[in-house]
């Protein structure tokens, strides 16, 4: 199906996304039931069908090329989302097992009254560490608001009344 499209259209197998889209409207013109040469709808349906499909290749070529780049580099996106994982995880292990171990106390947001809490800020200084690597090695990466918002979040377990 990708040769026929490519012949009706008049393209070469590495055609562009502009290269298809002028040969579409040079040959709508032409195949148009309206306004073109001929009045029956047949062909100008092929052509549609032809360009949508060549417009799939496309896409997929698009998408393959990007994947290798991105999978090639070494801050690819597996890489940022590990990052926040590990410090996602360990800033929620922290804050669960600080609620587990003063269940039923009152928080202390001083640390000498709190030997719960002077553990937990040494667990969330390693998240802390993570949240911050991401931003600075991945700053486009989708993960930043969260980590930027949590981020604050463990700032409110650092501060002293």
């Amino acid at each position: 199906m990708l040769e026929r499209a490519l012949e009706f259209l008049g393209l070469s197998p590495g055609f562009t996304e502009e290269e298809l889209k002028s040969r579409f409207y040079l040959l709508s013109k032409k195949y148009h039931p309206d306004t073109g040469e001929f009045s029956n709808d047949s062909l100008f349906k092929k052509l549609i069908e032809y360009r949508d499909v060549l417009h799939s290749y496309l896409e997929k070529e698009i998408l393959k090329k990007e994947n290798v780049i991105s999978s090639s580099h070494p801050f690819s996106q597996k890489a940022d989302y590990d990052v926040y994982k590990l410090a996602r995880e360990n800033y929620d292990f922290a804050v669960h097992e600080y609620y587990r171990i003063t269940d039923g106390n009152p928080i202390f947001l001083k640390g000498e009254e709190n030997p719960a809490l002077r553990k937990l800020r040494n667990s969330l200084q390693i998240s802390k560490s993570g949240f911050e690597e991401l931003i600075r090695s991945f700053p486009t990466s989708i993960w930043i608001a969260d980590a930027k918002d949590t981020l604050q979040k463990i700032e409110v377990w650092f501060k002293e009344p």
